[in-house]
């Protein structure tokens, strides 16, 4: 993994060494400005080019704002927030630490005029990972902040899916939008899939877990309500399995489709086919022979595999976050911040990462 080290330099020299030490001793590789090469380009420009070609921006903040470059810069930006600003235009993760109001922080390294430097800080703590003072203990937080983004997956919200559950009320032909779209299903590995307020057809919900098992790329379906709130985390072969468990016909109905069509290119093809051949198969219209998936069905009546626990990432620091990721059973940790879900940790990963270092340190 490529991190990127931004921050105002002079102030923040001791921190930046022990946090780039730290990361390069656990095997990240780290980009910082002091170890440019001469090269003809700016540096302000230089260091957005390097921010966007590395997988995590990591930004130390404390209170000096930073040089303001004159040219080519119509907000006044300084370098420091001009790094921040192309890592979120590449949607590149950011992990930003701030040094604590209350640090005892020396008055030679606070800007004389702190207007720019607190509304920077304002926005900031909307965001921020942690709170630091000291260098070492910094640099600690900074890598359990990377070890636990390293091994969160973050969801996807399929347009395959959107278009399974949108012909429920579009009917049989809206199908044919989807063959184009399956594509996206073939390489995900965790897919969201919302609960309500549109509801989900048994029907629709068990094709979607026989293509995403079939597809075989799919780790998890994770479910979650209007709100983003987490409803439940299984893999795609085990909903399929309880879906059929529940209700037999939608296993028999899916099976003899799979006779009319026994390619997956076939499969695809014809997909917009299986509406009627649900309806053939129940004996009524689809519509009429279908039960609505509720979250009770998801979280109790399915007996899904609890393959998720929550943890709350608000407030918490991120060593703690960490310990805390570390100390549930399942194999995967669902993050929240105060309601919606932000991704899914791959616990046992983390954890083999984790025991690898520790031994390396004996």
């Amino acid at each position: 993994m490529r991190v990127y080290l931004s921050s105002t330099f002079l102030d923040l020299q001791d921190h930046r060494e022990k946090v780039a030490k730290a990361l390069r001793k656990a095997r990240y590789d780290v980009v910082m400005m002091e170890e440019y090469v001469a090269r003809d380009e700016l540096v302000e420009i230089a260091c957005q080019g390097d921010v966007t070609g590395c997988d995590v921006y990591l930004g130390l903040f404390a209170w000096r704002y930073g040089y303001i470059p004159e040219d080519n810069n119509p907000e006044r930006q300084s370098v420091t927030e001009l790094e921040l600003s192309a890592a979120e235009r590449q949607s590149i993760p950011r992990l930003v630490f701030l040094v604590k109001d209350n640090a005892n922080w020396p008055a030679q390294w606070r800007d004389a005029d702190l207007t720019q430097v607190l509304d920077l800080r304002s926005r900031l703590k909307k965001r921020c990972a942690a709170y630091f003072d000291g260098a070492s203990d910094l640099a600690v937080e900074v890598l359990a902040s990377l070890r636990v983004l390293e091994f969160t997956r973050r969801l996807r919200q399929l347009d395959a899916v959107q278009v399974m559950l949108e012909a429920q009320a579009f009917g049989p032909s809206y199908m044919a939008n989807i063959q184009q779209k399956l594509e996206a299903l073939k390489d995900t590995a965790h897919v969201e899939i919302q609960i309500g307020p549109v509801p989900w057809w048994n029907t629709r919900l068990h094709l979607i877990a026989a293509l995403a098992e079939e597809y075989g790329r799919t780790e998890e379906f994770v479910f979650v309500d209007a709100g983003r709130r987490f409803v439940a985390v299984a893999p795609p072969a085990a909903v399929r399995r309880k879906l059929e468990n529940r209700w037999p016909i939608l296993g028999t109905t899916y099976t003899s489709f799979r006779v009319k069509t026994p390619t997956l290119p076939s499969l695809e093809a014809q997909l917009w086919l299986y509406p009627g051949h649900v309806t053939e198969c129940l004996g009524v219209e689809e519509q009429l022979g279908i039960e609505v998936i509720t979250r009770r069905h998801l979280e109790y009546d399915l007996t899904l595999p609890r393959d998720g626990e929550v943890v709350e990432v608000a407030g918490k620091g991120p060593l703690f976050l960490m310990r805390e990721i570390l100390g549930r059973q399942s194999p995967f940790v669902v993050l929240v911040r105060d309601g919606p879900v932000e991704g899914l940790v791959d616990r046992g990963a983390l954890a083999a990462k984790v025991a690898v270092e520790a031994l390396a340190d004996i």
